[in-house]
C-alpha cells in the first residue's frame, strides 16, 4: 500500500487508463515520474459500457448507433471510449480490430458515428468532414414552441472561458449555420429536425438555446431537467435528448454512403408522453 491507496487499486486503475501524470495519459504502473510531478489517479471504476450497434462495416468504414453515456474519446477517469468498444464489437465477429475516430457526438448524444478502418480510410473521410461535404440530419426534443415551421440560425461560435467544455455565441467566433424544422409539435415541446452546415463543437445546442428553444435535459444550455406531460405527470431527462438521425458521405471507394439510425427508446418514449 502506498499513501494510503492500495497496490493492486491502483496498478488497475493506470492500466484502463485512470492516471495521469501532469496532463499526459499513462497505462505503465512501472513508469518513471520526477519530483515535482503531479499524479492524479482515478480508482473509480467506470460503470459498463452499453455496446453500440452496427449500422453498416465494410473493410473501410464501420459505421454504429452510438448509445448515450459514450465518449468519442477517453476521459480522465479511463473506461473505454467508442473506438475501444468498436474495437471490441470487431474482434467478436473475427475482424481486424482497428477503429479510427473520424468525427465526434457528444457524450450525452446518440445516433449515426462513422469510424475508419485503415489510415489511408480515416484521411479520406476526414477530408469530406474537414471540406463540408457531409450532410447531417440529428432529431432533437426541444422545451418551447417556435412561431414558424423553418428557421436557421448562423451565430459564430467560441469557447466560454468561464466554463470550461462550454460554447457560446461570438460574433467573433468559428462561423457556424444551423437549418431547422418542426417535425411534430406537443405539450410544452416540439421535436425539431436540424441540419447543421458546419461542423462546430455543441452548434445545435447553443443555436436551439439562441433561439428560445433548449434541448430538453440540456442544462448547460438552459434546457428543463424535467417537462410535465398532458396528464399532469412529470418526465425526467438524464441527459440532452438529441440524436443523430442520418448522415450521407462519400465513401472512400467513391461512392454514396447514407447512413440511418432509430430513435432511442428515451427520445421515442419522451415524444409519446408529451404527445397530447
Amino acid at each position: 500500500m502506498r499513501g494510503g491507496v492500495p497496490e493492486d487499486l491502483a496498478r488497475t486503475a493506470i492500466l484502463r487508463g485512470g492516471a495521469f501524470v501532469g496532463r499526459r495519459r499513462v497505462r505503465d504502473p512501472e513508469g518513471a515520474i520526477r519530483e515535482g510531478d503531479r499524479v492524479e489517479v482515478d480508482l473509480r471504476e467506470p460503470p459498463p459500457a452499453e455496446l453500440p450497434r452496427i449500422l453498416h462495416l465494410d473493410p473501410l468504414v464501420l459505421a454504429v448507433d452510438k448509445p448515450a453515456g459514450v465518449l468519442a474519446q477517453e476521459g480522465r477517469g479511463g473506461g473505454p471510449a467508442l473506438p475501444d468498444l468498436c474495437s471490441r464489437l470487431l474482434l467478436d465477429r473475427g475482424e481486424p480490430d482497428a477503429a479510427l475516430l473520424v468525427h465526434r457526438l457528444d457524450r450525452g448524444t446518440t445516433g449515426v458515428t462513422v469510424l475508419a478502418r485503415t489510415k489511408a480510410a480515416q484521411a479520406a473521410l476526414l477530408r469530406e468532414f474537414r471540406e463540408g461535404r457531409v450532410a447531417k440530419e440529428y432529431l432533437a426534443l426541444c422545451a418551447g414552441q417556435p412561431r414558424a415551421d423553418e428557421m436557421e440560425s448562423d451565430l459564430a461560435l467560441s469557447a466560454d472561458p468561464a466554463v470550461p467544455g462550454k460554447r457560446r455565441a461570438d460574433p467573433r467566433g468559428d462561423p457556424a449555420r444551423t437549418r431547422f424544422r418542426v417535425v411534430r409539435r406537443l405539450v410544452g415541446a416540439t421535436l425539431i429536425a436540424a441540419f447543421p452546415e458546419t461542423g462546430r463543437t455543441h452548434r445545435v445546442r447553443v443555436h436551439l438555446a439562441a433561439l428560445g428553444l433548449p434541448l430538453a435535459g440540456d442544462a448547460r444550455y438552459g434546457g428543463p431537467r424535467s417537462l410535465d406531460g398532458p396528464d399532469g405527470r412529470r418526465l425526467e431527462f438524464s441527459r440532452p435528448l438529441l440524436h443523430a438521425l442520418a448522415l450521407r458521405v462519400r465513401h472512400p471507394e467513391g461512392h454514396e454512403l447514407s447512413l440511418r439510425a432509430p430513435l432511442p427508446a428515451d427520445l421515442a418514449g419522451a415524444v409519446e408522453f408529451l404527445a397530447g
